[in-house]
């Protein structure tokens, strides 16, 4: 029983975590520019 809520206590903790910086990122707009060889990702 304990292994459950310890799980989904996990799950929250990490949905809760993920949720945010989705937010965050709809909010700047964030694209991939390639950089010389390389792809960068810039917010604005």
């Amino acid at each position: 029983m304990k292994k459950i809520v310890l799980a989904v206590a996990a799950a929250v903790a990490t949905l809760s975590t993920i949720v945010p910086a989705q937010a965050n990122e709809h909010q700047h707009e964030c694209h991939k520019v390639r950089v010389h060889h390389h792809w960068e990702k810039r917010c604005h």
